[in-house]
């Protein structure tokens, strides 16, 4: 077994390059992914009014005094090309008749012009309920005491409503019925994006090479350098195991040039417990060679290997979290898919210790479910590999 893995070994110095471009996309991406979701950038939403009223006018004097997003009047045309070309998240549009239907308490003729459905857009949505509806409840305010006075003390009804209105909107404004008081106990131990970015990249992008280095056996069988190692004295379990172990080093010598690339590049702390990260890491690389074995066994060729791995590569990476945070995904279907994943299993201890501060406590029951799905991979990878 020794010799056939310094053998591979051997032969992997000519092929060194595709871990360096693994390792570097992996970092690049981790940068570029982190660096743009942590950043301060806030959105631009453009208004149109349609209904050129003074409710729609107070609706947009509303909108502006929020600091979630940076609002802007616009033309209804310019608004349209600069949400389909990306330049700003959203456009809102005050249609015709808006006054009418907040007086008569029916929806309003709002519409959001959006290319895609995010999180913004779903703050954005709940934003404009909220302040359209302030709005329609102050506009009652006003109206019924405009009514009380008109009727009691013969006030004129339309100026004692307008004065009754800019009250309610200052009391909203100045004087709160709840003031909401946060207190942060402890700032490091939050989400990062830049370190899931880190951690998730680092795993992606290491099964490609730890799965294609299990691959090399269909490589050998087309060259048949495969036929002749199984007449060898060499047993088939040293054959085997020697691949197998070969490709596993590889990916651990990834796994953890990724996590140190991040620790001193990035400047990241990992928590208490590196030591827990790299009992995860050596757990999922064993369970990503597993598994790059069983896909070799379903497939006959290389080639067949290559268009299967980033399908199931990338597919089981998403719904793993690698991509994005778990916690942003609210179908029950796909957090259950999820925890099939080893990508889930990988991440949720490595975080747990990164981010949280959990100890080495939090590495075992992660390392225990991968270390499971990595034998059942490995045992249906060993009956389907060809010996013959």
């Amino acid at each position: 077994m020794l010799n056939i893995i310094r053998l591979r070994l051997l032969k992997f110095k000519d092929e060194y390059l595709v871990l360096v471009m693994m390792t570097a996309m992996a970092l690049i991406f981790t940068y570029l992914m982190g660096a743009a979701q942590n950043s301060d950038y806030t959105s631009i939403v453009a208004i149109i009014d349609k209904d050129n009223t003074e409710y729609s006018a107070r609706i947009i004097d509303e909108l502006k005094l929020d600091n979630t997003f940076i609002f802007s009047e616009d033309s209804y045309q310019d608004s349209t090309i600069k949400v389909e070309e990306g330049k700003i998240l959203a456009a809102v549009v005050l249609e015709e008749g808006f006054e009418n239907k907040v007086k008569n308490s029916e929806s309003s003729a709002i519409t959001i012009m959006r290319i895609k459905e995010d999180r913004d857009i779903y703050t954005l949505e709940s934003l404009l309920s909220s302040i359209v509806g302030r709005t329609i409840v102050n506009y009652k305010i006003a109206q019924l005491t405009g009514d009380y006075l008109q009727s009691n003390l013969n006030i004129d009804k339309n100026t004692a409503s307008d004065n009754a209105y800019r009250k309610v909107v200052e009391a909203w404004r100045y004087k709160k019925p709840v003031t909401v008081m946060t207190e942060t106990l402890d700032s490091t131990n939050k989400y990062d994006n830049m370190k899931h970015m880190t951690l998730g990249f680092a795993l992606f992008f290491s099964m490609y090479t730890i799965a294609f280095g299990v691959g090399e056996i269909l490589t050998e069988r087309e060259n048949n350098t495969w036929q002749r190692l199984l007449i060898s004295p060499a047993s088939k379990f040293t054959i085997l195991g020697g691949k197998f172990v070969t490709a596993y080093l590889i990916g651990v010598f990834q796994i953890g040039l990724l996590l140190i690339g991040g620790k001193y590049l990035f400047k990241m702390d990992f928590g208490d417990s590196f030591l827990g990260i790299m009992v995860v890491g050596l757990a999922f690389v064993f369970t990503t060679t597993s598994l790059g074995l069983f896909l070799a066994g379903l497939v006959k060729t290389h080639s067949q290997l290559s268009a299967l791995l980033p399908v199931v590569l990338t597919s089981t990476s998403m719904l793993g979290g690698c991509m994005w945070p778990l916690d942003i995904v609210n179908s029950k279907i796909l957090l259950g898919i999820a925890n099939f994943m080893p990508q889930k299993w990988a991440l949720e201890g490595m975080e747990k210790i990164a981010m949280y501060g959990s100890g080495f406590n939090a590495a075992i029951m992660p390392t225990f479910v991968l270390v499971v799905m990595g034998l059942i991979f490995f045992i249906l990878g060993v009956k389907l590999v060809r010996f013959e």
